[in-house]
């Protein structure tokens, strides 16, 4: 196949990140949808007739027989996600899937494997690594503009919580997982830096019911990375005006800030002063970063070098969440220099992973 054919793809999972992501990849030359997947029958038609009229299957089961199928965007509930995610490995289908790719890392690691074996692509769906005001920070960062990083704070607070049965961590992962692993991906993706410790703790809560299914709406991290360096990552779930994401990188020789409200960009502060930095303002940065993971997806799967988001990545950014709630669970702070014992967290037969 030439680099030129788009690719054919399929929606699984039409729910409302499943339909943001068809949308916003129709319109591209790379990339043709030629199905959507799921059980419900009511919102796959309703997306497959906006979107011109693409077929609609069940299941994914059921469309696993379907023609022409190169490659499957799952966008299935999280706790779904290896299972969709071996079947569509199993029938050599390469997967752009939703974060995180597994609730374990160790079931991760195996479909991580699995895909290499195969020499299939599996990415995951880290879209601000492809998204404007963070693609031009990461160069500046890289070029040295602002000096050796010292502090990044990484905030991340949405205008209301999902219900309560979607917030339960056996579901979603909780806030942390669900919410936590974009800011801890970006940390050490943004820096270089690696995470060696953590030290989480829980807000007072705000939404009694994400108590009662052992979730909490605001949580506080501190990392220790590399070198000395800090991060701090806040993640709230009640703060009403908008979904409000901002990353500020404060280095040796000046500052990065990256916000989203009203719209997207990347502000450079140095000894000249502080502006906008050229290419780095979007209306809406989260569709820019689903438009260019998936035209980088696409890119891959015809034998472009591009660096991906793969398994690896989604699990160590489960690993750091993993250790984000066994430390608001207990008070005591996390070192992430031992890959056993946080393996073993995935494993905790303890029913509520943040509040104990």
């Amino acid at each position: 196949m030439t680099s030129g054919v788009p690719l054919q793809l399929a929606i699984v999972g039409v729910g409302r990140m499943g339909a943001f992501h068809a949308r916003k990849l129709a319109t591209l030359d790379a990339i043709s949808i030629v199905g959507v997947a799921d059980v419900s029958d009511e919102l796959a038609v309703a997306l497959a007739d906006e979107l011109g009229g693409v077929a609609t299957y069940p299941s994914p089961d059921a469309l696993l027989g379907a023609p022409d199928v190169e490659a499957w965007l799952i966008a299935t509930p999280t706790a779904t996600h290896p299972e969709v995610v071996q079947k569509a490995l199993d029938n050599g289908l390469h997967v752009l899937c939703e974060k995180p790719l597994a609730l374990d890392p160790e079931a991760g690691a195996e479909l991580s494997a699995m895909a290499r074996a195969k020499g299939l692509v599996l990415q995951v769906g880290f879209w601000r690594r492809f998204s404007p005001p963070w693609v031009r920070a990461k160069e500046l960062l890289e070029g040295g503009a602002v000096g050796r990083p010292l502090l990044v704070r990484l905030t991340q607070w949405d205008a209301n919580p999902p219900p309560p049965e979607f917030c339960d961590p056996e579901v979603s992962g909780g806030l942390a997982i669900d919410c936590g692993i974009h800011e801890f991906d970006l940390v050490e993706w943004l820096t270089g830096l690696s995470i060696r410790r953590v030290d989480a703790r829980r807000l007072p809560v705000v939404d009694a019911r994400l108590e009662e299914v052992g979730d909490v709406d605001n949580l506080l991290a501190v990392l220790d990375l590399d070198g000395g360096a800090v991060a701090i990552v806040d993640l709230s779930r009640n703060a009403r005006y908008g979904d409000d994401v901002r990353t500020e990188v404060l280095g040796s020789e000046g500052a990065l800030f990256v916000d989203l409200l009203p719209e997207g960009r990347t502000r450079l502060g140095d000894a000249n002063g502080l502006r906008v930095v050229d290419g780095s303002e979007t209306p809406d940065a989260m569709a820019s970063g689903v438009v260019g993971q998936a035209e980088a997806f696409a890119a891959a799967i015809r034998g472009g070098t591009i660096d991906l988001p793969d398994g690896a990545a989604s699990n160590r950014a489960v690993t750091v969440c993993r250790a984000v709630q066994e430390s608001t669970r207990s008070g005591v702070s996390v070192e992430l220099d031992s890959p056993q014992r946080i393996a073993n967290l995935a494993e905790s037969d303890q029913p509520d992973p943040l509040t104990g």
